[in-house]
């Protein structure tokens, strides 16, 4: 566990001396709120936060919801390195990789054996995928996203999502 919070704090640590540098840029800020369609741990809404550090690479913050196993209402924060590609034509293609943090549900059994309910646990995540943005006018952005997620532990899952939001610019252009 030492090991995931090392790589945590490295991650927020370059995040944050990366900010600075986005404000010189010309890119805006954007924010996405997102529904999602994967495998069945996936989370099906979120809204991610998309920093500019150059013309061509971003961090990305993500935060995520999904009904959880049993009882338990599991989010999700994640951050991301988003590389922007070329343009193909009015879409930018770009691709994605980060660190999650998730809640997810683990199972307690009864002396017996048969499970009798699910107790919290969060477990580290890493993604990788990409996606494509298409400008719907100055301020919009229609955007699609696919990801791989891979959980570590005695627990650990894989799941695979596909998210479409609108991306909308805060601050300046």
């Amino acid at each position: 566990m030492r090991a995931h919070k090392s790589a945590v704090f490295a991650l927020v640590a370059f995040t944050l001396a990366a900010l600075p540098a986005g404000a010189q840029d010309a890119k805006p800020v954007e924010v996405t709120p997102y529904v999602a369609l994967g495998s069945a741990a996936a989370s099906p809404i979120g809204a991610a936060v998309t920093f500019p550090v150059t013309t061509t690479l971003s961090v990305e913050t993500d935060v995520a919801y999904r009904r959880g196993e049993g009882a338990i209402h599991a989010l999700s924060s994640n951050t991301s390195l988003l590389w922007s590609l070329p343009r193909a034509g009015q879409s930018t293609p770009y691709v994605a990789a980060g660190v999650v943090l998730a809640q997810y549900g683990a199972p307690v059994f009864s002396s017996g054996g048969p499970p009798i309910g699910t107790q919290p646990r969060v477990a580290m995540t890493v993604n990788a995928g990409g996606g494509v943005k298409m400008p719907v006018n100055e301020k919009l952005d229609l955007r699609t996203d696919a990801r791989w997620f891979k959980s570590f532990g005695r627990q650990g899952s894989e799941q695979f999502r596909v998210a479409q939001g609108i991306s909308f610019d805060v601050g300046k252009r």
